[in-house]
């Protein structure tokens, strides 16, 4: 039996919302939406470093440590002996999905940020 219009008793206008928060809900549960913790230990440490982070590079994360390759052994000596105290706490305290307890860093030229 085919049936007509619905009626509009059918109409919940509670439930209506812009089909731009379904696409959101829709991207977010299938996964489309999924940061990695990779991709956010970087954008926080280019937000805190600023251009100083093109002279690095997140080469990854492993064990809670998170390790960079830096291109200067100036940086190198700075991030390592007078920042690492600072920079562990900026990311404990703005990444708070990926624990970082350490930091590590390794000299290489033309390390080129990703």
């Amino acid at each position: 039996m085919l049936r007509g219009p619905k009626e509009a008793s059918d109409f919940h206008p509670v439930r209506a919302e812009p089909i731009g928060q379904v696409a959101h809900r829709w991207a977010a549960k299938t996964g489309l939406l999924h940061v990695s913790d990779r991709e956010r230990v970087w954008v926080a440490w280019q937000s805190f470093l600023g251009p100083v982070a093109g002279h690095t590079r997140l080469e990854g994360l492993r064990n809670h440590v998170a390790w960079f390759v830096v291109d200067s052994s100036a940086l190198l000596a700075e991030l390592n002996n007078f920042r690492k105290a600072e920079l562990i706490a900026m990311l404990q305290r703005d990444v708070r999905c990926y624990l970082v307890s350490d930091l590590r860093f390794r000299l290489e030229k033309n390390a080129k940020s990703p």
